[in-house]
């Protein structure tokens, strides 16, 4: 069941941003493009024009009540994927939407499309003369205006499928699960799902019934060895299938599940210590993720939990080893982690280390993958949620002790990093 949220999308998004973005998506990729809310009624449109099919199907009220339907199962999908969802409509005209979520909840989405992905055969031909006869138009009308469709190649349409999805990403306010997060979350539920399946079939076939099993050591030891190779997405693996045995042996028991996590993350911790991680950072990021957890219930967010845990501890490991072989870098980190409560810029930090502001603004890029300033961002960021969490300052006193005089703008590029403000990621 998909939940919704009632209420005008004006009161949750920046309606005259998203008006200009999907403009700007109608224009690049020549196709019309709608914003509607959780019942498909239809709130932004692109200058971009519908088909000419489209519009004369439009004009009937039957047409108009399966163009709305069409929307809503396109947007509901995609939030239940947690991904981009492209469908095919009566008519065969193809689109692609993707959610936008709030707090949660589905409230509409963005769909754009009305092309083809392949030619018009006879069996084409007659499901727009069927639809002709639904609608009580002239399909000699119709079977002309579908001639007249743009064709894309799939390639084309899925990339503009994942396009469209990050616009709509960018366009949800108030998530308390990114919708990329979610994507994330219904991939690993499937992956769980196969291997609990799997755990069933070998306890039935070794005639175990429903007695609880051996807490699994042996992958247990073979993840902490991943970890302290720094192999990413074989920790992920061998995760994937410790949930799954926890998951069997606790009948779905939220604080169960609860309860084996916390040891794991308390042993991933250890690993990451002595792979190299920095245990101050490692015990902030430990005392931050058990009090999220206390807030967590459904089990398929407790089970995200812990892989949002090991790749925090596996990202200390990788920059612990990532600088071993760049003093300047290490040192610039090491820098702006002491002295990130202070106005920094490039030019301070450059000349703290001994280098050109171009060289460290290089090294940035080619060794963390972001710019000076988003690194920068992500530091005071991550301690201003520690200090949401872990104390009861005010929101103006944090912004000053993590470096932003202005708790206004501190508020802004929280809700930009976090998906909420501090007030709401505070418990």
């Amino acid at each position: 069941m998909v939940a919704r949220m009632r209420g005008g999308l004006g009161e949750i998004i920046e309606l005259e941003e998203a008006q200009r973005l999907i403009n700007a998506y109608a224009l690049i990729h020549q196709v019309y493009t709608v914003l509607f809310d959780a019942d498909g009624k239809i709130v932004l449109a692109s200058p971009q024009p519908a088909s000419r099919l489209c519009t004369l199907v439009q004009v009937t009220d039957i047409g108009k009540g399966l163009c709305s339907a069409c929307l809503s199962i396109i947007g509901e999908q995609a939030f239940v994927l947690g991904d981009g969802y492209i469908h095919s409509c009566p008519s065969g005209l193809v689109l692609w939407g993707a959610p936008l979520v709030h707090s949660g909840d589905y409230v509409g989405g963005i769909v754009a499309g009305q092309v083809r992905m392949w030619p018009i055969d006879a069996m084409a031909r007659k499901d727009i003369v069927d639809l002709a006869k639904t609608c009580g138009i002239e399909s000699s009308l119709l079977l002309g205006a579908a001639d007249e469709v743009y064709v894309k190649a799939t390639k084309e349409v899925q990339a503009a499928s994942d396009i469209l999805f990050a616009l709509a990403t960018y366009i949800s306010v108030g998530t308390t699960m990114p919708l990329s997060y979610q994507r994330k979350v219904s991939f690993q539920q499937a992956r769980l799902a196969e291997t609990i399946i799997e755990r069933k079939r070998s306890a039935n076939c070794l005639g175990h019934g429903n007695h609880a099993g051996i807490y699994p050591l042996d992958k247990e030891r073979e993840l902490l060895t991943r970890v302290r190779l720094g192999d990413r997405s074989g920790a992920k693996e061998i995760l994937n299938q410790i949930l799954g045995d926890i998951l069997f042996d606790s009948a779905g028991k939220a604080e169960i599940l609860k309860a084996r996590l916390l040891e794991l993350s308390a042993v991933l911790s250890r690993a990451a210590v002595e792979s190299g991680g920095s245990l101050q950072r490692l015990l902030g990021l430990n005392f931050t993720y058990v009090q999220e957890l206390a807030e967590i219930e459904p089990l398929e967010e407790i089970c995200a939990w812990i892989v949002k845990v090991l790749e925090a501890f596996m990202d200390e490991v990788y920059a612990t080893r990532r600088f071993s072989n760049q003093p300047a870098m290490g040192k610039a980190v090491s820098y702006i982690q002491e002295h990130f409560r202070e106005e920094l810029t490039l030019e301070d930090v450059a000349r703290a280390v001994h280098f050109s502001p171009y060289y460290l603004s290089r090294l940035f890029r080619e060794e963390l993958g972001m710019n000076f300033v988003d690194y920068v961002t992500e530091v005071r960021i991550d301690e201003a949620k520690r200090l949401l969490l872990g104390t009861s300052k005010t929101v103006s006193e944090i912004a000053s002790l993590v470096g932003y005089q202005d708790p206004s703008y501190f508020t802004k590029v929280f809700k930009k990093v976090e998906g909420r403000t501090p007030t709401e990621f505070r418990p």
